[in-house]
């Protein structure tokens, strides 16, 4: 309890300057495409971090009290990619409610699904199938969910997504399936462990 008290005080100080901020650069900037909002205030970043942490409350008062919900960090990851990602389903829960944007991708395409689908997060893969996107969806590499599911044979989510229609004909830009790469060595995850990891390129080579 203490430590949510804490948590939001610093949220409400950070907002009170943090929105003011991102208002007063809505003047002087263009709108980012595609509903991409890259976080330029301390409340979009804290957002970022929250979601990242499975902060559920703290990310639904940042949003309510007006934080975009699609705003990203220099990568592209939104909250509902890094709470995905990291396995927070009450997170992903309560971005989806809120409007956030399942089919978005970060830098590279690579969505929620992909990420929660690599990590073998059936609950949450549950929460993003039922969202209005194309489950062969392919990030810039022409990779699928089903092709992150079936590397490390997350079969519980492999049988979730062949059940939404998921193609285990499907090729990326290499031309493998989701068979294929079922033999082969692992990607890079579509999104990294920590905030200092590279940038994620999937699986390119």
């Amino acid at each position: 309890m203490i430590r949510k008290l804490l948590l939001g005080t610093l949220a409400l100080m950070m907002l009170g300057g943090g929105v003011l901020t991102a208002a007063w650069m809505s003047l002087r900037t263009t709108p980012a495409p595609q509903g991409r909002l890259l976080a330029t205030s301390d409340a979009e970043r804290y957002l970022l971090a929250a979601a990242r942490a499975g902060e559920t409350d703290l990310v639904a008062g940042l949003v309510k009290a007006g934080t975009p919900v699609e705003a990203r960090d220099a990568r592209g990851f939104s909250p509902l990619i890094l709470a995905a990602y990291h396995g927070h389903a009450e997170t992903v829960r309560a971005l989806l409610a809120a409007g956030a944007d399942a089919c978005a991708g970060d830098n590279n395409g690579n969505t929620a699904l992909m990420g929660a689908a690599f990590k073998g997060y059936a609950d949450i893969v549950g929460m993003l199938n039922q969202q209005p996107c194309a489950v062969d969806q392919g990030n810039r590499f022409g990779q699928t969910a089903l092709m992150f599911a079936s590397l490390f044979g997350r079969k519980e989510v492999v049988e979730q997504l062949r059940q939404k229609g998921a193609s285990s004909e499907v090729r990326d830009g290499s031309g493998r399936s989701a068979q294929d790469w079922a033999l082969t060595q692992e990607p890079r995850a579509p999104v990294p462990e920590t905030p200092e990891a590279p940038e994620p390129s999937a699986a390119a080579h």
